[in-house]
């Protein structure tokens, strides 16, 4: 066997794989392949070598592409299939172990007759290759995860999970967390008041929304393997994403404590092979801007080291005009900086090593906190404001276009981490796997207005009929984080049926917060101002030891069993509003197994039974000892199907989960601001279905939808009860609310749906229509009736919102491409509130709306 590499030069370089042929059923005969991600290029030589077949490929269609890893037992026919997963080739047999890889669609006979430039030319002759029919329309592409800690097909993997590439990231404009609530079902991505950066992550009716540093999400969020420890601030921009995947149910085994719900992975792309440039300009209403710039390196001599450099900016002016601050200060406008480098080494050995750095900062003014609702005695008091030449109460259960709000709620975070990945091969089979990572956060809110008001006036307690200027609610806050983590993984197989995966953790991670608010209490004699304040500094430490293995029974039957030991240790310094420093502890066993059969080809089932554990923690706003983790197990079977030659895939997925010593929020505000209460008093069961498929009905043609509905039940839900109610609930007790409490921020149903149709526009370039609609049932954000009576009011309706967007790519332009897309977003309008605070004792309550229709024209270039 012996590899040989030439090239043609009649205006593009080209290049062939020639390997001695062997038997004639080699073709057929299934390897084990353990090969990392790497440029395509390397990929199909390495392929090559290891198949002891022939391939012939041109270097101007595998040049800036990157292969996904590859491991298992494959054909080199399906290995092949693998590794050309998004790159947009296909392959295909052309004589006894010889294989062509190239673009577009034609047939083989027509490349080999084709001019000397576009010609896959081999180092010595070899039999021209029979003709062939043209091929059909392609079929849904694969998609390769690292769900599992390896390399695996979505379609094989025994998991509910989804993902979507760079194309389908590049065509929503997916940059952050807060982009993602349309890429899965049962996925919910909840925006907050006050910090337009902080974003709440809820899968199966699972999740928080709640920026305390003390209290933790029970879904994980993670770029390239590193966790992102808090929701709040997670909404920063991610310039270069290659890929997102979705994990839906517990993740207790792999991913550890507070994936309960499950785990979304983001992961950024590697540095090309080549050198190029990208650069993206955007324009759109609201005086949006954006510019998006990306180069790569390429390999710098023959060092084996890439390089690649992104950095983006994003502005746009408020969504509502506030009459008291310029458009740039109105309430959504924001301005964003980001920027990435990323360093790859890998020279085709034993080692592989991966840095990137990441920094964001962004300025972003609160979103419009309107008031929807008030308590009848709050219109008498700011009677007589207007005559006295202050404010008018403005209360308006519709969304308003335009308003008086007494602070820009101007909000700056920064948030900057280090990845780093190191990778040896130990022997052929097993490989030592180190992910490092540190990040800091800090967020400073100037000051947030909760009043939805601006210049009211009142009287106050003890101040006779004099009015003065009177701010219902409002709060300001600095917080910072930093985190550090390590995590060993020593990934493996035993011959053809073992798999492995061994595993220890380790992550720390500080805080500090610092909250003053205002309250203006209104009473019978006027309004009680208080400023309470929240001080603290926490710590935490979590360490783990875990294992996973997967037996292949058979070439159908798979049998995966995984078990985690965790053990947490938490402390909290507070001065405000009590002194105290407690400490706390806990340790949590989670397991997990589950069976897969392959049906047929490419139709797999799975059964799985899961348990999960979020750690227990402190409330810094409430007056506790701590409360204790939570736990969850789930019953789960899934069916993954590519039908009708790989033009139809369909999965789905049924669960029952139980979950106990929930941790129960309940929000409260009253003269002592806004405080919430954590006590581990629930129970609650859920049941619920997810359908996704995706369909390639015909050349140029690609649809999807995905369906997820939780039926969600309280089995208990215990509170200590002060309010006087209508419900017969005594007062001064404690009372079991569990049939009227309220699952919050998340919804019961969702439903996303679209469609691309592209074709050839003569010799132009490619036009593609797309449209996507994404459906969210009803959500509450109270939890407890009986202290928020403006529940129902703030509610968030069912609501459907359609995207458009309508592409010219393949344009050529010298020696690059470019594309034009004219983007439109919510394009019917759609007034929907994306969240809403019920300040009970207070006397009001109201909303955040979401963005308006929005549109705008992308320009895309590439060198």
């Amino acid at each position: 066997m012996f590899l040989k590499y030439t090239a043609l030069a009649a205006g593009t370089a080209l290049a062939s794989l020639i390997v001695a042929p062997a038997s004639a059923q080699s073709y057929a005969q299934a390897q084990s392949y353990g090969m990392p991600s790497q440029p395509l290029g390397s990929a199909l030589k390495h392929l090559a070598s290891t198949a002891d077949i022939q391939i012939l490929f041109s270097n101007a269609d595998v040049d800036g592409k990157q292969a996904p890893a590859l491991s298992g037992r494959f054909t080199p026919d399906e290995a092949l299939r693998r590794l050309l997963t998004g790159s947009g080739l296909t392959h295909q047999n052309a004589g006894s172990n010889v294989v062509v890889v190239r673009g577009g669609v034609r047939p083989i006979a027509a490349q080999m007759n084709a001019s000397p430039s576009r010609r896959m030319a081999p180092a010595e002759p070899v039999a021209p290759p029979p003709a062939v029919d043209e091929p059909a329309a392609t079929g849904l592409e694969d998609i390769v995860v690292t769900a599992q800690k390896r390399a695996e097909n979505l379609q094989e993997t025994p998991l509910a999970i989804s993902a979507v590439t760079e194309h389908t990231i590049e065509a929503r404009s997916i940059s952050s967390v807060a982009n993602l609530g349309s890429i899965a079902p049962s996925l919910v991505v909840s925006a907050a008041a006050g910090a337009p950066n902080n974003a709440g992550l809820f899968i199966r009716g699972l999740g928080s929304a709640d920026p305390l540093l003390t209290a933790d999400s029970p879904v994980g969020m993670y770029v390239d393997g590193i966790i992102i420890a808090r929701s709040a601030g997670s909404a920063f921009e991610i310039a270069d994403l290659e890929r997102v995947e979705v994990l839906r149910g517990p993740q207790g085994t792999l991913y550890g404590r507070n994936t309960i719900g499950g785990a979304v992975n983001l992961i950024t792309r590697k540095p090309g092979e080549r050198f190029s440039v990208r650069q993206k300009f955007s324009v759109g209403n609201y005086d949006f801007l954006q510019s998006r710039t990306v180069i790569d390196t390429g390999e710098l001599g023959d060092s084996g080291l890439r390089a690649s450099f992104t950095y983006l900016h994003k502005q746009r002016d408020g969504i509502v005009d506030n009459l008291k601050t310029p458009d740039d200060r109105d309430p959504g406008a924001y301005r964003a900086d980001g920027a990435r480098a990323a360093v790859v080494f890998d020279q085709g050995g034993g080692f592989r090593a991966n840095y990137a750095y990441d920094y964001n900062r962004s300025k972003a003014f609160s979103n419009a906190f309107q008031l929807i609702a008030a308590r009848q005695d709050l219109y008498a008091f700011f009677a007589a404001s207007p005559a006295a030449g202050g404010g008018t109460f403005t209360v308006s259960p519709n969304r308003l276009d335009q308003i008086s709000i007494d602070s820009d709620g101007k909000v700056i975070d920064k948030v900057q981490g280090h990845t780093l990945t190191l990778e040896i091969d130990i022997n052929d089979d097993t490989t030592l796997k180190s992910l490092t990572g540190y990040r800091k956060w800090t967020q400073d809110v100037a000051d947030s207005s909760f009043g939805g008001n601006a210049d009211l006036l009142g009287r106050r307690v003890g101040q006779g009929a004099t009015l003065f200027p009177v701010s219902l609610y409002h709060a300001a806050g600095y917080r910072h984080q930093r985190q550090w983590s390590q995590e060993l993984n020593l990934i493996g197989k035993i011959g053809y049926a073992i798999e492995y995966v061994l595993g220890a953790y380790y992550f720390n991670e500080k805080g500090h917060e610092d909250s003053p608010q205002v309250v203006d209490f209104i009473t019978a004699g006027g309004a009680f101002r208080t400023m309470p304040q929240l001080n603290y500094s926490a710590e935490s430490t979590t360490k783990a030891l875990f294992m996973q293995s997967t037996w292949h029974v058979s070439d159908r039957l798979g049998l995966t069993g995984g078990m985690r030991y965790t053990w947490d240790d938490k402390e909290i310094d507070q001065t405000q509003p009590i002194t105290r420093a407690p400490a706390i502890d806990f340790s949590k066993f989670n397991w997990a197994v589950t069976a897969d059969y392959q049906f047929d080809d490419g139709i797999m089932g799975y059964a799985r039974i899961a348990t999960g554990y979020k750690a227990g923690g402190f409330s810094a706003r409430a007056f506790d000892s701590g409360f204790g983790p939570e736990s969850l197990t789930s019953y789960e079977i899934g069916l993954k199907a590519d039908l009708f030659d790989r033009r139809l895939r369909f999965n789905t997925t049924a669960y029952y989960a139980d979950h106990k010593d929930l941790q129960v929020n309940s929000f409260q505000a009253g003269v002592g601001g806004a405080s919430a209460i954590i006590t581990n008093a629930g129970k609650a069961r859920y049941k619920g279905i997810e359908i996704e498929a995706n369909a390639v009905p015909y050349e140029g043609l690609s649809t999807y939808a995905t369906f997820g509905y939780v039926d969600r039940k309280f089995k208990k839900f215990e509170i200590f009860n002060t309010s006087p109610n209508s419900l017969g609930y005594p007062v001064g007790q404690i009372v079991d609310i569990a049939d009227i409490a309220k699952f919050t921020y998340s919804a019961p149903t969702t439903l996303n749906a679209g469609a691309q149709y592209e074709f050839a526009a003569g010799d132009v370039g490619n036009i593609a229509f797309r449209l996507d609609y994404n459906y969210r049932g009803k959500v509450y954000f109270h939890p407890n009736p009986l202290t928020a009576p403006f529940a129902d009011q703030v509610a968030a309706p069912a609501r459907g919102l359609l995207d458009a967007r309508i592409t010219l790519s393949e344009l050529e332009i010298g020696t690059g491409t470019a594309s034009i897309a004219f983007w439109g977003k919510n394009i019917t309008d759609k007034k929907y509130k994306a969240v809403g605070i019920d300040f009970g004792s207070l006397g009001f309550g109201g909303n955040v709306y979401g963005d308006p229709a929005t549109w705008g024209l992308d320009l895309s270039l590439k060198f």
